[in-house]
């Protein structure tokens, strides 16, 4: 009889347990990281009598959560790349919509200035034209400058919102602290039987970091879980947190770095490369700087494309013409850790070769390095750093004074600063160079049927370019220049003195000649003005391939490629994440349906195991009226 009383009352207690786990199932159906529990139930050890071996009932060996490690992992993964794509999407996406609307009134602002040049060749003596030139360039300057400032006021937003994934990835590091202190207590009252709720709250927080950056994890044997990013520094180690923090760029004070205490105060933004702050950085370098650098090397070409050709002409005034663009430097930045007191300056030597690159400048073991900022590549330079050889490297000049340290380092950012600091250099219209710089003529006494072109000038700095110069011929097939020398002559071959170059087609007879001179009575001129207008499709960049035109269509449409790329790809890993999503929620997700027929289940088990006990109850009181009637 005790048996029967046993074995009811233990499956009473067993299915009661399982009656409150699904209920609990049901009651957190919608709980946010919430696991599946189910009971498991074993049978309690049978008890024999010498005669036979009877089961002794049932017993709950645990509440399991329906949990795998490895789909829970993909889901965070998942997760730390979806949360990288959409920051980086969203500011490829802001920087898209700079570049096409400024951009391309950039576009409209060349066409202007362009245009205005056409303008004054056709009047090269009107003010008024001149002087729509002047404000056609300043269209051009405050484009640049615009497009410059607004893409540089999207670091500020970064910074802004890194330090808020920051706080919030301290606060997410401190719960999981707190509850892993909770586990460890937990599992140890209840005889090494997991808290499930607690590591659901914890494996949710876990959820949350995934979205935010990416980490590893390793679990103690008492419960407790490590969580370690970068490159391999502890955010949680059992129940402490190590914060991370913000720092500044060694080389820019106004970009904001990741770095934690551990070793001291190391910088770990390269190594952050997933969730939402990893999209933050990743848009940072891969997104706005290189839309600056780019724009900036646009600004480079044009104002020294523009400048080269005013400054081969002559103003209403007979002068040179002056520069009509200032743009700044190439920005050399030292490291904050440098210890030397060696200085650097940069100036761009070839706009042909100029790169959208930074570089890093670094001295060690008695010697110079110049290697890509973005890979850490090494580029291929020339010279030592002194005046008188400078470090040469796609197109740009590093001269460098004072005593490097080993071990200092300096960025170089050869177009960076150039759109923000474009500007016109010119207010007086007279000083717009129309006018060609020098003038030729062939003499009227000449026999032979040989011509001279107008020339173009090759040095404007050449002191000569404007002294008289005569090339006479002494015979058809030689020449002296002012009555010295003897030089071949080739029909239509380049002729180079003084800075200007002119070339001589036909056949002359001795004693023809052709002079070369300054223009200075030419105001009417309007050969550099017509030069000007044309330079729009001139080969500048690339080793002189792309034009000033053809980089602002590269511009916007590289830009606008790079946008819709990171939206492919931002689509693709939504899909996956869902995927992800589904596959832990068919693991350890709530089934109404199924926790219903469950509940069912247990409730006929118990109303059955209830029976059991009343049938039991009966017998024994039969039992005990029998023995008291004396029948026993």
């Amino acid at each position: 009889m005790s048996d029967l009383f046993g074995i009811s009352l233990s499956s009473l207690r067993a299915l009661q347990t399982a009656i409150s786990t699904t209920s609990n199932n049901i009651a957190n159906a919608n709980t946010p990281g919430y696991a599946r529990e189910s009971v498991n139930l074993t049978t309690a050890t049978p008890q024999t009598n010498g005669v036979a071996t009877v089961g002794a009932g049932v017993q709950v060996s645990g509440v399991v959560r329906a949990f795998s490690q490895i789909a829970t992992n993909q889901l965070n993964v998942a997760q730390g790349s979806l949360g990288q794509l959409t920051a980086l999407q969203t500011y490829a996406n802001q920087v898209d919509n700079i570049i096409g609307t400024t951009a391309g009134g950039l576009s409209s602002a060349l066409q202007s200035y362009y245009g205005a040049w056409s303008n004054v060749a056709n009047a090269p003596t009107s003010i008024a034209a001149r002087q729509a030139l002047l404000g056609a360039a300043q269209g051009v300057a405050s484009s640049f400058q615009g497009t410059s400032a607004q893409l540089l006021s999207l670091n500020t937003t970064i910074n802004a919102s890194v330090t808020a994934d920051v706080q919030q990835i301290n606060s997410i590091a401190a719960s999981i602290a707190k509850l892993n202190q909770q586990v460890v207590v937990g599992t140890a009252q209840d005889g090494g039987q997991p808290p499930n709720d607690l590591i659901d709250q914890r494996d949710q927080q876990l959820s949350n970091l995934s979205k935010l950056i990416n980490f590893t994890t390793s679990t103690d044997t008492n419960g407790a879980l490590n969580v370690f990013v970068g490159n391999g520094q502890p955010l949680v180690l059992q129940g402490n947190v190590t914060n991370l923090t913000t720092v500044q760029n060694p080389y820019n004070a106004s970009q904001l770095e990741i770095s934690t205490a551990i070793s001291g105060n190391q910088v770990i933004s390269g190594s952050i490369t997933a969730g939402d702050l990893g999209g933050l950085l990743a848009a940072r370098t891969q997104v706005i700087q290189p839309a600056l650098n780019q724009l900036g090397q646009l600004a480079t070409a044009f104002a020294q494309s523009a400048n080269s050709q005013q400054t081969a002409g002559l103003d209403l005034n007979g002068q040179l013409g002056g520069s009509l663009f200032t743009i700044a430097a190439p920005t050399v930045t030292p490291a904050s850790t440098n210890t030397g007191s060696a200085t650097a300056a940069a100036t761009v030597t070839s706009v042909g070769q100029l790169t959208t690159n930074d570089y890093v400048l670094s001295y060690a073991g008695g010697a110079y390095r110049v290697t890509n900022a973005s890979t850490g590549a090494a580029v291929a330079f020339t010279g030592s750093g002194t005046a008188a050889s400078p470090i040469v490297a796609d197109g740009v000049s590093i001269v460098l004074a004072g005593t490097p340290a080993n071990g200092d380092q300096f960025l170089v950012q050869p177009t960076a600063p150039a759109a923000s600091s474009f500007a016109v250099a010119l207010t007086n219209p007279a000083q717009i160079a129309a006018a060609g710089a020098i003038q030729t003529a062939a003499s009227n006494a000449n026999q032979g049927s040989a011509t001279i072109s107008a020339g173009t000038v090759l040095d404007a700095s050449n002191p000569s370019l404007l002294a008289p110069t005569t090339i006479q011929f002494t015979s058809p097939t030689t020449y002296s220049v002012n009555g010295a020398g003897s030089y071949a002559y080739t029909s239509g071959g380049n002729i180079a003195q003084n800075g200007w170059q002119v070339q001589i087609t036909g056949t002359p007879q001795a004693g023809d000649q052709f002079t070369v001179q300054g223009n200075a009575s030419g105001s009417g001129d309007n050969r550099n003005a017509l030069a000007s207008a044309a330079s729009q499709n001139q080969g500048v960049l690339a080793g002189g391939t792309i034009s000033v035109n053809g980089a602002v269509s590269a511009l916007i449409t590289g830009i606008g490629s790079q946008a819709q790329q990171i939206g492919n790809a931002q689509t693709a890993q939504t899909a996956v994440t869902s995927q992800a999503q589904q596959s832990v929620q068919s693991i350890s997700g709530v089934d109404l349906n199924q926790e219903a027929a469950n509940l069912l289940q247990w409730q006929q088990a118990f109303q059955a195991s209830a029976q059991a006990l009343t049938i039991g109850n009966n017998m024994f009181a039969s039992l005990m009226s029998a023995l008291s009637n004396g029948i026993l």
